[in-house]
């Protein structure tokens, strides 16, 4: 059951993240590479919902605040294979693991 509220709550994601155009800094993270596609060099880092308030309505900053509090993990972050368009939860050793089967 929880593999299937995590796989929804990651599907509303990335369409969130496609809706509103994030992140919104366009800095790659190289050496990071796509579970998904193998790419290396697309891989986005989404920013933290703190750091977008000011950019977003308080509706659509809630909707962030939660999906990003149900899916990053602890001494994680979430990131986006710009390539492929799939959501990564990034780790700090450099490395994306798949956020969801």
């Amino acid at each position: 059951m929880f593999i299937l509220e995590t796989n929804k709550a990651a599907e509303v994601l990335k369409t969130f993240v496609l809706t509103h155009g994030l992140p919104k800094t366009d800095m790659a993270l190289f050496g990071v590479k796509c579970p998904y596609c193998g790419k290396s060099d697309r891989i986005r880092e989404l920013e933290e919902p703190d750091a977008i308030t000011q950019k977003m309505d308080s509706k659509n900053m809630a909707i962030y605040f939660n999906l990003w509090g149900q899916l990053a993990r602890l001494n994680g972050s979430l990131g986006v294979c710009k390539f492929c368009q799939n959501l990564l939860l990034l780790q700090e050793n450099a490395s994306a693991l798949p956020l969801y089967e």
